[in-house]
């Protein structure tokens, strides 16, 4: 009698150990489409708070390409993810964050946090480092606002022939105010860019 409850042990310990084998299975093929762990921003980053109440991995941005890096040159950080970019830029406000990210066939360049309110937007962009194109731009908030583009259908900024053209879009936003006599305006935020290949 005591063999054979050794034995149905044995069997029942086999039994649970392939049942557990097949449940991690499926865990483990979750684990790999996930995000780099080194490479996500940690608790108290500004980037990756947005980021991740953004929906993180699932976010218009997808996982980080690089951990959060600052600048050797001024008060800031960066870092790029598998669709875009977030850049903290302080000297638009202690909390500004500037991004831009792809969108289907458009580049969506948005901006928050700014600390101050605003009654519109300068956005300058430029392609592979060329000439800035100005435009202004409404809000959303008094703090925040976007800049929408079809790259590849306004003015032909991103045509070609061959099909393996990468191109790099640069923008930069200010906020500025209405005053009688023009315009009073605050400063340029830190450069963010995004890279596409078509």
């Amino acid at each position: 009698m005591g063999r054979t409850t050794s034995r149905s042990l044995t069997g029942l310990a086999a039994a649970v150990a392939t049942a557990a084998i097949c449940l991690a299975a499926p865990q483990a093929a979750s684990a790999s489409s996930a995000c780099d762990p080194s490479l996500v921003a940690p608790a108290g980053s500004l980037i990756g708070g947005l980021w991740r109440s953004n929906g993180g991995e699932t976010s218009v941005f997808g996982c980080p390409a690089t951990k959060e890096f600052g600048y050797p040159d001024k008060k800031g950080s960066w870092q790029r993810f598998r669709n875009g970019k977030i850049v903290w830029s302080p000297n638009l406000g202690g909390g500004a964050l500037v991004r831009v990210f792809q969108k289907g066939d458009n580049i969506v360049f948005k901006w928050s946090g700014l600390g101050r309110d605003w009654d519109y937007f300068n956005v300058r962009w430029s392609k592979d480092g060329g000439r800035a194109t100005q435009v202004q731009t409404g809000r959303l908030t008094p703090w925040s606002g976007q800049y929408l583009m079809a790259p590849y259908v306004q003015g032909g900024v991103g045509t070609t022939t061959n099909g393996h053209e990468v191109n790099k879009f640069a923008f930069i936003v200010q906020g500025c105010d209405k005053t009688t006599f023009g315009s009073d305006c605050g400063p340029w935020g830190i450069p963010t860019s995004i890279s596409l290949a078509h």
